[in-house]
């Protein structure tokens, strides 16, 4: 059985990881120790069809086409705030846009052309009250074929 959400979703903790600097990289998980920090969270996100047809109309036996938008999180807070921010965004898009793993996922489950990986944004919070603290959010959308006869 192959789900290719679960897939996309575990690589791109992998990719996260790799990041410089990042001491953990966490899925569905806000609630990080000081000592795991900077980390990278991977929220699930939102998925959705991209099917632009009637589905009365479409068999069953055909692929779906799919879109995810998971969120990504870098957080970091303390004395010793090691994050910046631009290099952060700079690594963390081109990671994931040109990660090889990432792109065979999306592209060999559909057709030709299906497949796709788009950057759609970010935004920053740096607060500084008793401590200092450094979130930063992501998202990238994730466009596949999703085969429900192979889950």
């Amino acid at each position: 059985m192959t789900d290719v959400r679960e897939n996309i979703l575990a690589r791109l903790l992998e990719v996260l990881a790799s990041i410089p600097n990042i001491r953990s990289a966490q899925r569905n998980n806000v609630d990080i120790p000081e000592n795991q920090l900077p980390a990278a969270i991977v929220i699930d996100g939102d998925e959705e069809t991209d099917d632009g047809s009637d589905l009365s109309m479409r068999p069953s036996d055909k692929p779906i086409v799919v879109q995810m938008r998971p969120e990504i999180y870098i957080e970091d807070i303390g004395e010793e705030v090691s994050l910046d921010i631009p290099t952060l965004r700079r690594e963390l898009i081109k990671r994931v846009l040109y990660d090889t793993e990432l792109n065979d996922l999306i592209t060999r489950t559909g057709r030709k052309g299906n497949g796709a990986i788009r950057y759609l944004g970010c935004q920053t919070d740096v607060v500084w009250l008793r401590d200092r603290h450094i979130a930063m959010r992501a998202q990238f959308m994730f466009k596949y074929s999703l085969k429900p006869w192979t889950l």
